[in-house]
């Protein structure tokens, strides 16, 4: 493979990584905007949906969904985690929150039912599709050695299948309880991806450094990642028994979502700048890059 055509394959990586973080900020600035122009704080980022911010949220999350799905990760397992939090970022987008505190389906508007009927049906057709191709792809167009997964690989997927099923039997048996509820359920599941895929990086450095100067890899873990990943569970306490439990925090789903996506951002930001030279960790720098 020349050197030119390895630059613009890593220049590729680049744009896809550095969108990821522009797409993030693009959906900051617009609720940022919008909370300094209305002077309240929204319940919580997703309820947007309802205000001048929908168009972003909406694309922003639907192109998020799609960098994370294409997005080729160092390992398999990091792979499965990001098209899982890709595919449940496009169910929040396409599934609105509710405002009210008790979701009743019958009074929800005929226009968000047909808009997430439409718009949900598609979205698993084609990630029907979509699955068979990549299926295709590994069995069928891929070397020998790289068409094994491991045996963590094959447990993350089943789980990802079967995360999958249970959404569309939750959408075909119960549509009304999917309109009021597949929003959170796609929210809680999106989120443990990405906190999943923070602790898998921190692995993935850990093994990295171990391989450079020879040391156990424990010695290795309390890496900039895994520091990342506690930050971000740390967060999802504080908030929850700050919030919820003990009622001194008021808002506390917009500011859980806030840090959450803020922390993942920075996370994203870091490898960047970690995997700037080459696209895994476990290959070579591109010349000249």
């Amino acid at each position: 493979m020349s050197s030119s055509y390895q630059f613009d394959l890593l220049r590729t990586y680049r744009f896809l990584r550095l969108a990821m973080v522009l797409l993030v900020l693009l959906l900051f600035i617009s609720v940022a905007t919008y909370i300094w122009s209305s002077g309240h704080i929204l319940q919580s980022i997703s309820a947007s949906y309802y205000t001048p911010v929908q168009a972003v949220f909406v694309a922003s999350l639907c192109a998020i969904g799609t960098c994370l799905i294409v997005y080729q990760g160092s390992t398999n397992l990091e792979d499965v985690l990001l098209n899982g939090a890709g595919f449940f970022a496009f169910i929040v987008a396409f599934v609105p929150t509710r405002p009210e505190q008790k979701c009743v389906s019958s009074a929800i508007s005929s226009d968000v039912r047909d808009a997430i009927t439409n718009n949900v049906s598609a979205l698993f057709i084609v990630a029907v599709l979509a699955f068979a191709a990549v299926m295709g792809i590994q069995l069928f167009a891929t070397p020998a050695a790289d068409r094994a997964l491991s045996k963590g690989v094959g447990v993350a997927i089943g789980l990802s299948v079967l995360a999958f099923l249970g959404l569309v039997g939750f959408y075909l048996v119960n549509r009304g309880a999917f309109m009021c509820h597949g929003h959170d359920t796609a929210a809680i599941l999106l989120f443990i991806g990405i906190v999943a895929v923070v602790f898998v990086n921190a692995r993935g450095l850990a093994r990295e450094q171990a391989r450079e100067d020879g040391r156990p890899v424990r010695q290795h873990l309390w890496n900039r990642y895994f520091w990342g990943f506690v930050l971000m569970v740390v967060s999802i306490l504080v908030i929850v028994v700050t919030g919820p439990w003990l009622g001194w925090l008021d808002h506390w789903v917009f500011w859980l979502e806030a840090a959450l996506i803020g922390q993942f951002a920075t996370f994203w930001l870091t490898q960047t700048i970690d995997l700037w030279r080459e696209p895994r960790r476990e290959d070579a720098p591109v010349a000249g890059a």
